[in-house]
């Protein structure tokens, strides 16, 4: 239990490490929300993937997995899809786009790109963003919570608390810019993570006669790509 805290303690430090150098970058507004539009794509990459395949990914994705088995992969399949979207067929023309509009904030690329004379436009945007934001950030409170509780043997709420503040705390001193660069750090301790833990857990398994036979023993559904439930909508549902 002692090297968890110890671990802990080295992680806290090392983000607020980040936070006050990062913060030696902010000397406007620009800089304080999107870095000044300076960041190399490398770095804003890695934080989009940190931040998007975060507490859902570890944690969520991992005990889907357990419970529906192959059919789980399909999440991975449009999270890929998505993703390479995203990147390929829109990010660059959107971010030529909102510089062209010196556009800060998606509520400021919407009020430009359709010329509105009123805020309507800018209300409505900033209302449905702070609503899946609360629910986006909530998910991951709750999964630092978990985190903590079988971690740490911490308290869920001491711990979900606990880890609100750590991150409140450094994005207020180092804006984006600590962002990008905590998540950076956060998304390379979470590739090597996801890469290293497979390969220790198979090493750590008594295959017996394979994965798949093993799984298949269990529940024979567990190996069924397109899931193994009676109820077609919820075999839709676990995709």
């Amino acid at each position: 239990m002692l090297i968890n805290y110890i671990a802990l303690f080295v992680y806290v430090l090392i983000l607020f490490l980040i936070g006050i150098v990062a913060s030696r970058r902010i000397k406007n507004i620009s800089d304080f929300y999107v870095g000044g539009k300076k960041i190399g794509y490398w770095a804003v990459a890695f934080s989009a993937r940190a931040t998007g395949e975060s507490g859902w990914l570890l944690i969520g994705l991992t005990g889907m997995g357990a419970i529906a088995g192959l059919s789980a992969y399909w999440v991975v399949v449009g999270e890929v899809l998505g993703v390479a979207i995203s990147w390929f067929l829109m990010a660059k023309k959107f971010k030529r786009k909102s510089d062209s509009y010196d556009a800060l904030t998606i509520p400021d690329y919407l009020e430009s790109h359709f010329k509105t004379n009123t805020h309507f436009l800018r209300g409505l945007a900033a209302s449905i963003l702070s609503v899946f934001v609360i629910i986006y950030v909530s998910t991951q409170i709750d999964a630092t919570g978990i985190a903590f509780e079988s971690l740490m043997d911490m308290n869920y709420y001491m711990g979900a608390i606990l880890g609100f503040l750590i991150v409140l705390a450094y994005i207020f001193i180092g804006g984006f810019v600590a962002v990008v660069w905590s998540d950076l750090f956060q998304g390379l301790l979470m590739f090597f993570g996801l890469v290293l833990l497979p390969i220790v857990a198979i090493f750590n398994m008594d295959l017996g006669s394979g994965i798949i036979s093993e799984l298949r023993h269990i529940d024979p559904s567990l190996v069924d790509i397109w899931g193994g439930s009676d109820d077609v909508w919820m075999n839709v549902f676990k995709m």
